[in-house]
């Protein structure tokens, strides 16, 4: 199944560290940060969200830690 432009902008956005991964700590819900503050928007949560399903990108989870960024699996998964 080909990316389509909003799965390839959230992969951009991951390949450059802007997205990081709330641990859900504290009984909060796992969600999607900006690593520089702020939520994710709902299109970019849903493209990441299949992007994970498709193990395009995967949590680096950090334990005890707020967030855990995101970081590419699949081909061509090195940083931008």
């Amino acid at each position: 199944m080909a990316l389509v432009e909003e799965d390839v902008r959230a992969l951009e956005d991951v390949r450059r560290g802007l997205v990081v991964v709330h641990n859900g700590l504290v009984g909060a819900a796992e969600c999607y940060l900006w690593s520089g503050g702020g939520r994710v928007p709902p299109w970019e949560t849903q493209a990441v969200d299949r992007l994970r399903r498709r193990g395009l990108v995967a949590v680096a989870r950090r334990p005890g830690a707020p967030t855990s960024p995101l970081v590419p699996t699949g081909p061509g998964a090195s940083a931008a």
